[in-house]
């Protein structure tokens, strides 16, 4: 997990980082220090892993973000032996819809009109929250700054991000969330 950054307003933006970080072997220290903020930067990452005896992959280039016609969607993903675990993050002009998808069984876990949504570890959440708090008004403009910011304190997130954006004007924008939704299931082969 990484960040991901929604809102639904009159103008619908997401942005997320392209991090992807897999662990080999028991990373259980590496990971809890690396999730709640411990570790400050890619370099003390590798530093602490070589010193755990760990071993992990970094990669850069992966899209958490993307465009469905009128709809941006986020994704983060938590991804073991045992488990895979998504949330997802479905936005358009006045609308949002958060699903979870665990095993394969998707779940809606939150809806509603216009909102600013956080996905991502404890750490990256709260201080993107902190960021967009000292925010008068949420913009792209601002939204790319949160990530620049919280991505200088962590190396859960890439220095890089996708930002995306749509204004689009629908009687009833949750059923374009619910069609989306609903194709992706298909798509992915989901259980709702």
């Amino acid at each position: 997990m990484s960040l991901v950054i929604a809102f639904s307003g009159r103008e619908a933006v997401i942005a997320g980082d392209r991090r992807s970080i897999a662990f080999a072997g028991d990373c259980r220290t590496l990971e809890e220090e690396l999730y709640s903020g411990k570790i400050h930067d890619d370099e003390e990452l590798l530093r602490r892993a070589e010193e755990l005896s760990a071993t992990i992959y970094i990669s850069d280039g992966r899209e958490k973000v993307w465009r469905d016609g009128d709809v941006l969607v986020g994704e983060v993903t938590e991804v073991s032996v045992s488990s895979s675990k998504r949330r997802r993050v479905y936005v358009t002009s006045g609308a949002y819809l958060i699903v979870d998808v665990i095993d394969g069984n998707a779940r809606i876990s939150g809806r509603g009109g216009a909102s600013l949504i956080i996905l991502g570890n404890r750490h990256t959440r709260d201080a993107a929250g902190r960021a967009l708090q000292s925010l008068g008004k949420i913009s792209a403009d601002a939204i790319a700054g949160v990530m620049k910011e919280v991505s200088a304190g962590t190396a859960t997130m890439s220095r890089e991000h996708t930002i995306l954006r749509v204004t689009a004007s629908h009687k009833d924008p949750a059923s374009i969330l619910m069609q989306t939704f609903s194709r992706d299931c298909e798509k992915m082969g989901w259980r709702s």
